[in-house]
């Protein structure tokens, strides 16, 4: 099953290392919301007997494909057996037995990336999520990482990975804009969600107008794009728009969401209208 993908080209911009390191990060991000419901005590009395170990029970099983994935990567970056058995203070031969079934696992991904379900209509991926639609999960854990761990770094986790994209954000400022698609008849409500954010009045914005004006563009020609601006009491975002050829789904670029919780509500904003595109 070798068809390509909308997401082929966006995973060939990243070598093999650094998706095995963006899929360290997305899983190291699971583990770490999940380790931190443990900390709350309000629902103990609500728990059955033996219910604590069983969320432990979750967070060992979910260590253990992290140490999977941390070994995957160390063999994409060179890192010997030898290199791997050390830190894990067995020889290298029992760290190779113990970890060769996911490396296998990973490299078969590729050369094989999708297979049919039970139906055999729908192509199930191989690679983990994370792999597979890099662009999107570079772009939720630059938010989450900066969000939770570095205040004033918008790359935290995109800056390190070996890609083909440039990082410099003076002379690319396409790297401050969040982008995506979303089905046409979600364009209103995105909108009106969207002018709320950036404290605008309901009549700042002619709604009407500016959901119409779409229809003439196309995503492809960037002299056919909308432009359009929500200047609100709070922010003013520069949102652009373009019909994607050939469906009823519409590409959407925000600029100016300047603040990291301005920048999670747009982008979960665009996720939650996507669902729906096709």
């Amino acid at each position: 099953m070798t068809d390509p993908t909308p997401y082929d080209d966006d995973r060939s911009a990243y070598s093999r290392q650094a998706l095995a390191r963006l899929v360290l990060s997305d899983h190291a991000k699971g583990l770490s919301e999940t380790a931190c419901q443990l900390t709350v005590t309000r629902y103990d009395a609500y728990t059955g007997p033996g219910g604590r170990v069983s969320e432990a029970v979750v967070l060992t099983r979910m260590a253990e494909r992290l140490l999977a994935d941390a070994v995957v990567h160390e063999r994409e970056r060179g890192s010997s057996w030898q290199d791997i058995g050390a830190y894990l203070g067995v020889p290298a031969a029992e760290a190779e037995e113990r970890f060769t079934p996911a490396v296998e696992r990973w490299s078969t991904a590729f050369d094989v990336p999708y297979r049919l379900d039970a139906t055999g209509r729908k192509r199930i991926p191989q690679l983990p999520t994370a792999a597979y639609d890099p662009r999107q999960a570079v772009r939720h854990l630059d938010l989450w990482a900066h969000l939770r761990l570095f205040a004033d770094d918008r790359h935290a986790v995109s800056a390190g990975l070996d890609t083909d994209t440039p990082r410099d954000e003076a002379t690319h400022p396409e790297l401050h804009l969040i982008d995506g698609r979303i089905h046409r008849e979600n364009l209103g409500t995105f909108l009106d969600l969207a002018a709320r954010y950036a404290g605008c009045h309901d009549d700042d914005t002619d709604r009407d107008a500016v959901t119409q004006a779409p229809q003439a563009t196309d995503d492809e020609d960037p002299k056919r794009w909308y432009s359009c601006q929500l200047a609100g009491a709070f922010h003013t975002l520069d949102v652009r728009l373009a019909n994607a050829v050939g469906n009823d789904v519409l590409s959407v670029v925000v600029g100016g969401a300047r603040s990291p919780e301005l920048r999670l509500r747009m982008d979960t904003l665009l996720a939650a209208l996507a669902a729906t595109a096709s």
